[in-house]
C-alpha cells in the first residue's frame, strides 16, 4: 500500500533545523549537511546525527573522531544546498574557519564542537553520538526544512 515516497512525504511532516557537520578530511575541510541533528543529553553533553550508508563522504564522517555541528541561520539556503550535492563536500563557496581545531562555518547559528563518544548500526544509517566540547552561538533566525522547502524560525528580538 505505502512505497518509499510516501513514506518519505510522512518524514517529511516533521519540520527540523538544517546543520551541516564538518571535520577534517583527507583533502582538508570537509561537510555534509543532515537533518537528523538532535540533543541526547544535557549531562553529559551529548548530540547525534545520523550518516546514510550511501553518502559519498561516508568514508570521512564514518572514521571522523572529532567534528563540529554547525546549525546553519537564516539566510544559509545556499550553504546547504551547495554541500547537499553529491560529491560537493568542500563547495568552492565554503567559508571555513577553525574552532578548537575544527573546521567550522563562518555564519552558522550555532557550532559545536565534539568528540565521537559512540557509533551505532541501526538500518542505512550509522548513528554517531558526539560529547560536546566547545560550542559557540551567534544571534539570528534559524533556517529551517519541511517537506521538500526552507523556512525560517524567527526570534522574538
Amino acid at each position: 500500500m505505502d512505497n518509499g515516497q510516501q513514506y518519505r512525504r510522512a518524514l517529511g511532516a516533521f519540520a527540523t533545523g538544517v546543520a551541516l557537520i564538518t571535520t577534517d578530511g583527507p583533502q582538508g575541510a570537509c561537510g555534509i549537511v543532515v537533518n537528523s541533528f538532535t540533543s541526547v543529553s544535557l549531562e553529559p553533553r551529548l548530540v547525534l546525527w545520523c550518516l546514510g550508508d550511501q553518502s559519498d563522504r561516508y568514508s570521512v564522517f564514518a572514521v571522523a573522531e572529532r567534528w563540529a555541528v554547525n546549525i546553519l541561520s537564516a539566510g544559509q539556503e545556499a550553504v546547504s544546498a551547495a554541500f547537499a550535492k553529491p560529491g560537493a563536500g568542500r563547495p568552492d563557496t565554503a567559508r571555513f574557519a577553525a574552532l578548537d581545531g575544527v573546521p567550522v562555518h563562518e555564519g552558522a547559528l550555532a557550532r559545536l564542537v565534539c568528540r565521537t563518544h559512540e557509533r551505532v548500526r541501526l538500518g542505512d544509517h550509522l548513528v554517531i553520538v558526539g560529547a560536546v566540547e566547545s560550542f559557540d552561538t551567534a544571534g539570528g533566525d534559524a533556517l529551517t526544512y519541511f517537506r521538500g522547502r526552507y523556512g525560517v524560525a524567527r526570534t522574538e528580538d
